[in-house]
């Protein structure tokens, strides 16, 4: 029998000479098969020579194999695998139910912000970059950072209200005290802190021009530094007629519209009531009903009881608030008001806590295209967030619901991708660009993993010559693929064609790169990007998104798109030009309001509202706008974050010529900006 040093010196070996397991360490790669010389040549002439030794290459393998040393088998088989080519590998779908099922178990906790799970799955992941041999990035695994949870309202603090009448003298006349739990609640929106407030009633608390109603016209200034209590829904809810879309509510019922109206005419504390459709009209919202609170308003923001404001409404009017209700429905006509002599008293104490969360890093380092480069030739990044809503946040579409939400499409599902191609592209490399894995934290809180690496990043985003996200490719359906950002690189379109093709998908392709997923944080830097995506699903953001619903004969063909995709870039020897699609970016918000063309930066919370770029012809970049503003006044209205940014946005109309102050580098600097028609 031979012995392994013959076997090996009459095969092939392949040896990594590096200071250390490093992406920032450039490995040297020298090849030496059967008798031919090992002297260096360029990466594409190095991997076309492999092919001609692969019959010497078999022989050697077939008596390893004989051996048993199947770990030598699978060592030389990889790092010979002809490039452009995917790794036969049969047991994909197995590993990727496994993984998909494990980051979807219940014990991962839905993998919420803070939770013992999302943890466990950090380490997991970690762990699985580490055994398939990616690297280390600067001497990294992690890249920690900081994110806000969720508000609490915490039980050892004051948290009461009343509402007071008070006499001609100044002394409480009446008092309905309020009762934690029972008769109101604070909602996390809001802000905390004493109030002392006068009381006005400001029907449904619209303002909706293109159905002529306004609920603030009577009030006018009178709202200002008001408590303003507000009933849900709105006017006519129950006619199929009605001028606010028959039976079907509008933006204007949604509780977070209520609140920016009220912030846009100055109140001082929003009080909201179930109004006459309700079926539990003394039922309360949960805490979170109307935003998780994580960048609250400073305003306090309450629900209390029907009861009591009806009691409340009839003793300040003389008339019962049914009255007031069905006089607003028939006429269409507001019976805003100022309760004369009656306040809201009290004191909310809202807390925001903090938590660590970790992107997860791997890479495999890049060699360049031979002997006349110096290290890897650029960067390509796949990325998938491995966070979801953990038992249910205000993002679920379960509201009131406390279940684990387990996200196997959203996002275990491109999690699993990411690892796949990670396996198949490891077995295959080294390439000549360095490619690098991250798994993120925080995207379902507003991209903040994305957002916080391209703000720090562990490779320069200079040298970054793609991105490729993978979020929700677990529930392919007649082999048709959604890909976003095919205009964003100058060869993109041509090779997402040619790949999708290949592989016997259909694609619907959209030309931007901003979305709601990580690759937003990407192309507001200037990088070329793609995401790819199955489609939504009735599941989505609900606790029964789980993983026996997923499509795994469909991920396993993805993987293979997204690693030829992938490979693609890390050998092609031009990399694609960044191309600025015109379009609108992401943000949230819309309808009525003009544009503007800001890029928010998510992972700046509070102080203002950051933003990473502006969109191409916008007002925004007409103004002078740049990425790295954080705009601190819009016209007369002072901007503490996005929710403010919109709520002063929609009190100015197209054509409007408004003054943005924005910190620049910690100075200020006044720009005039002309609002667009809304989009």
């Amino acid at each position: 029998m031979m012995s392994l040093p013959m076997v090996l010196s009459r095969g092939v070996r392949a040896v990594f000479q590096k200071n250390a397991r490093d992406c920032s360490v450039r490995p040297l790669i020298t090849v030496m098969a059967c008798a031919e010389s090992a002297e260096t040549s360029p990466w594409r002439n190095e991997m076309n020579r492999r092919n001609s030794v692969s019959l010497s290459c078999r022989h050697a393998i077939t008596l390893l194999s004989w051996c048993g040393l199947s770990i030598c088998l699978f060592a030389m088989s990889a790092a010979f695998a002809e490039p452009g080519l995917a790794v036969v590998d049969n047991d994909r779908e197995d590993r990727l139910r496994a993984d998909v099922t494990w980051l979807a178990a219940p014990e991962r906790e839905g993998r919420g912000p803070g939770t013992k799970g999302i943890r466990d799955a950090a380490t997991w992941i970690g762990q699985q970059f580490a055994s398939i041999g990616l690297e280390s990035v600067n001497g990294l695994r992690e890249q920690p950072f900081t994110m806000t949870l969720e508000a609490v309202l915490p039980k050892e603090q004051a948290n009461h209200a009343e509402f007071v009448k008070l006499a001609s003298d100044g002394s409480v006349e009446i008092s309905l005290p309020l009762k934690l739990g029972e008769t109101f609640t604070p909602l996390a929106v809001g802000g905390s802190g004493t109030f002392d407030l006068p009381l006005a009633f400001a029907g449904y608390g619209i303002t909706a021009p293109t159905q002529e109603y306004d609920d603030y016209e009577p009030l006018g200034q009178n709202a200002v530094s008001k408590a303003l209590l507000v009933l849900r829904q709105e006017p006519q809810k129950d006619n199929p007629h009605s001028v606010f879309n028959g039976n079907q509510a509008t933006q204007h019922a949604a509780l977070v519209r209520k609140i920016a109206n009220a912030a846009e005419h100055e109140a001082g504390a929003v009080v909201f009531c179930n109004d006459a459709s309700a079926t539990e009209p003394d039922a309360l919202m949960d805490f979170r009903r109307a935003g998780g609170g994580e960048n609250g308003r400073a305003m306090p923001v309450l629900q209390v009881s029907r009861s009591v404001v009806a009691d409340l409404i009839e003793r300040a009017t003389n008339s019962p608030i049914e009255t007031l209700e069905s006089e607003i429905d028939r006429t269409l006509e507001p019976k805003s008001q100022v309760l004369d002599g009656w306040r809201l008293r009290g004191e909310v104490t809202i807390r925001r806590q903090q938590t660590d969360a970790d992107n997860i890093v791997g890479c495999i380092p890049g060699v360049g295209f031979g002997a006349e480069t110096s290290g890897a030739s650029g960067v390509v990044v796949l990325g998938a967030h491995y966070d979801h809503l953990g038992f249910g946040d205000s993002s679920s579409l379960s509201p009131g619901i406390r279940a684990i939400h387990h996200g196997a499409d959203d996002n275990a599902s491109g999690t699993a991708a990411l690892l796949e191609v990670a396996r198949q592209l490891q077995a295959e490399g080294p390439f000549p660009r360095t490619i690098l894995f991250i798994a993120f934290a925080g995207e379902e809180r507003g991209l903040l993993g994305s957002g916080y690496y391209t703000a720090n990043p562990l490779l320069p985003l200079e040298q970054t010559t793609a991105m490729v996200n993978l979020d929700m490719v677990g529930r392919l359906v007649d082999d048709k693929l959604i890909i976003h950002g095919t205009g964003t690189g100058s060869n993109f379109d041509r090779l997402v064609d040619q790949f999708v093709s290949k592989a016997g998908f259909s694609v619907a392709k959209e030309p931007g790169g901003y979305g709601p997923s990580d690759h937003s944080s990407f192309y507001a830097r200037k990088i070329p990007v793609l995401h790819v995506f199955t489609g939504s699903h009735t599941d989505y953001h609900r606790p029964t998104d789980t993983a026996d619903k997923v499509n795994y004969a469909g991920m396993a063909r993805i993987s293979d798109l997204i690693a030829n995709l992938v490979r693609e870039f890390a050998t092609a020897s031009e990399p694609p030009e960044y191309i600025e699609v015109a379009g609108k970016p992401f943000m949230g918000g819309g309808g009525d309001r003009p544009y503007f063309g800001s890029i928010p930066d998510f992972a700046k919370p509070g102080g203002g509202y950051a933003i990473t770029g502006v969109s191409k012809t916008s007002p925004a970049a007409k103004g002078g706008l740049e990425g790295g503003d954080v705009i601190v006044r819009l016209g007369e209205s002072a901007i503490t974050g996005l929710e403010d940014f919109d709520s002063a946005l929609r009190k100015h109309k197209a054509g409007e010529t408004v003054e943005v102050i924005v910190l620049r580098k910690g100075k200020e600097v006044t720009l005039a900006v002309t609002l667009g028609d809304p989009r």
